[in-house]
């Protein structure tokens, strides 16, 4: 029986032709490795934790019409009953509830959430659940259609809506807590595209119950959130998209969405053995191909926004952008000057969408020589990697409070001298920011500059420096003293931190980076540049230079070496700071975090990979050096 399920609904919310692409199998970018996925958001091991709060749950299981039936059985013959992923069939729609609570004609529908709120800020913005910046609407979309769908099986009952999630304002009074949960590997189905995994809580009983009193007398960072009121806000909406959703899924007919800048973020852009064409092709047509395309502009959704009021927004007018997708004007060379300059014609977004559209080569603005020249020898290239976890590591911390797990540097100790590499890199199971600024401190000292690609790196000492000052222990006096002549804590503060990239944003472009300035674009761009033979060597000697068969030197990213580490169905690879996080989450608490073969294989994946994002600023200083010289 053909049927619009839970996840059907989300897909279909943000663009209703996807609908069709998904029920007819389309590959997506999302079903990589769904395993490391959720492993770096924590939602296996919160769900887990979710389910132990209601002891006398019972989960259902089997094949979807077995678990329809036994949902239908069990709530049927109890009048009052707690299910874990029950399953509600009504009118060409299924849900799986993450924990439906039966007492007597009520029915409380809970879904679980490893997204976090502030229950602070909460009770002090009155639209907080639709703030734009907290970006709960989909969730509230989620928990509105399947208290929809539980209605319409249930009309006589009284249906009430519910969201639980961690609590960052919330500390938690347990230690250890998040390693009383063991990720365990289950075999994949004949029809699974990626293994299974279950989650056991190793605890004591002791703890467990201590966990569910601090629960039931809200002390827990667990909360359970009424969501009635945010659910009838937008029920009208979800009730009519849904109609038009089930209509597609029961006649099969593919819902048209004019395309639009939001096509830019499209998961169905892969090609498989049953779909030579992917999704995003087949909605553009020809003009999926066209060379340079209009949504490689950076900052596209502000430029297409940018001629739109609140007048012309409420009456649905388009946007620049879309405007012109729409007249099939779809280039780069299609996009009017004006568009991307300010009112009076002076540029914005640091420039870059005006540099696409006008700019076909390499330059460096007079700025850039005055601010490189007062950094002091010597130079320090740091990067760090960060991890938050949902469920606190320890006591007194707060969901998905900032971990640094590791760091890396590079130092040239005077002009022309080659870059020395340092790392500190933690593999143990504890909290680790004090002894991470500790062997900082040791490497770099207060001599010279310390050069980063972001705000990022003062942002997360800043942080230690007040954790620091909140614990007031006088062993650890000297490293806070450092982090105070380090870190930036005011915008006109003078340190000794110094971020590239905020230099590349003002002064810096090549056509292949386009709209973009991360590290990851900008060192292609400036190898493509330059004709240095000391970062080639510098790169050949890490096994990062290579040139592709048409002459062009490739990306040293995708160079990195791939350890022999296959989870969920596929190799990891350790190329960006998402999968940085991954990578650390399972070593330390996923399914490999006792095979001490696969976790020394993350260690030299993780190492190669910070060092890599060092090189990298060395690398672009030294091509920036050798230009303004």
């Amino acid at each position: 029986m053909a049927h619009l399920s839970k996840s059907d609904f989300k897909v279909a919310h943000t663009c209703g032709t996807k609908l069709w692409y998904k029920k007819h199998g389309y590959p997506t970018t999302n079903d990589q490795n769904e395993y490391m996925n959720m492993l770096a958001d924590g939602g296996f091991m919160f769900g887990k934790l979710a389910m132990l709060l209601f002891p006398e749950g019972i989960e259902v299981t089997g094949s979807v019409f077995e678990a329809i039936a036994r949902t239908e059985e069990l709530l049927a013959n109890n009048k009052n009953i707690i299910l874990f992923e029950p399953a509600i069939s009504v009118n060409n729609q299924l849900v799986r509830v993450d924990v439906l609570v039966k007492t007597g004609n009520e029915i409380k529908v809970i879904e679980v959430k490893s997204k976090s709120f502030d229950s602070v800020k909460m009770l002090q913005d009155r639209n907080y659940w639709f703030n734009p910046k907290y970006d709960f609407k989909p969730y509230i979309e989620d928990i509105a259609f399947q208290t929809k769908v539980v209605r319409e099986k249930f009309p006589n009952s009284e249906i009430k809506s519910f969201l639980m999630m961690p609590d960052t304002s919330t500390t938690s009074q347990f230690d250890d807590l998040i390693n009383q949960f063991q990720i365990v590997d289950i075999p994949p189905t004949p029809n699974s595209k990626y293994r299974n995994v279950d989650v056991l809580f190793t605890g004591s009983a002791n703890l467990l119950q201590n966990v569910r009193d601090a629960y039931n007398n809200d002390n827990l960072f667990v909360k359970l959130i009424p969501m009635d009121e945010q659910v009838a806000h937008v029920m009208n909406e979800v009730a009519h998209t849904a109609a038009i959703f089930v209509a597609s899924v029961v006649n099969d007919v593919k819902i048209i969405t004019p395309l639009s800048c939001n096509c830019k973020s499209c998961e169905y852009t892969l090609t498989d053995q049953n779909h030579p064409e992917s999704g995003f092709n087949t909605c553009w047509g020809a003009l999926a191909n066209v060379e340079p395309h209009i949504l490689s502009l950076g900052q596209l959704g502000n430029v297409n926004k940018k001629t739109l009021n609140n007048e012309k927004r409420a009456a649905g007018e388009l946007g620049c952008i879309d405007d012109l997708i729409q007249q099939g004007r779809v280039s780069l060379n299609d996009i009017p000057v004006e568009v991307v300059t300010s009112a009076n014609g002076t540029p914005y977004y640091n420039d870059r969408p005006l540099y696409q559209l006008t700019k076909n080569e390499e330059f460096i603005l007079p700025g850039l020589k005055g601010e490189m020249g007062i950094v002091e020898y010597p130079l320090n290239f740091i990067d760090f990697e960060t991890n938050q976890n949902c469920i606190p590591l320890h006591e007194n911390m707060r969901p998905y409070e900032n971990i640094i797990f590791q760091w890396s540097c590079h130092t040239i100790k005077e002009p022309g001298a080659k870059p020395i590499h340092s790392e500190w890199l933690n593999t143990t199971d504890r909290f680790p920011n004090i002894a991470f600024v500790e062997s900082l401190k040791n490497q770099l000292g207060l001599e010279g500059t310390f050069l980063t690609w972001s705000a990022y790196e003062n942002t997360q000492l800043k942080a230690v420096h007040g954790y620091l000052e909140e614990l007031n222990n006088p062993a650890f006096e000297q490293v806070k003293n450092w982090l105070y002549r380090v870190v930036k804590f005011h915008d006109d503060d003078v340190t000794k931190l110094l971020d590239m990239h905020d230099l590349a944003k003002k002064y810096y472009f090549h056509p292949i980076m386009g709209g973009r300035t991360s590290i990851k674009v900008a060192l292609p761009a400036v190898l493509n540049a330059t004709n240095s033979n000391v970062i080639r060597t510098w790169l050949e000697e890490e096994n990062l230079y290579g040139v592709d068969d048409n002459g062009v030197i490739i990306n040293p990213y995708k160079l990195l070496p791939t350890p022999a580490i296959t989870v969920g169905g596929e190799r990891i690879v350790i190329r960006e700071g998402g999968g940085a996080m991954s990578a650390y989450n399972d070593m330390l608490y996923g399914i490999n975090k006792d095979n001490q073969e696969v976790k020394a294989l993350y260690e030299g994946a993780l190492k190669k990979y910070c060092k890599l994002d060092t090189l990298s600023m060395v690398c672009i200083w030294q091509h920036w050096m050798e230009i303004l010289n």
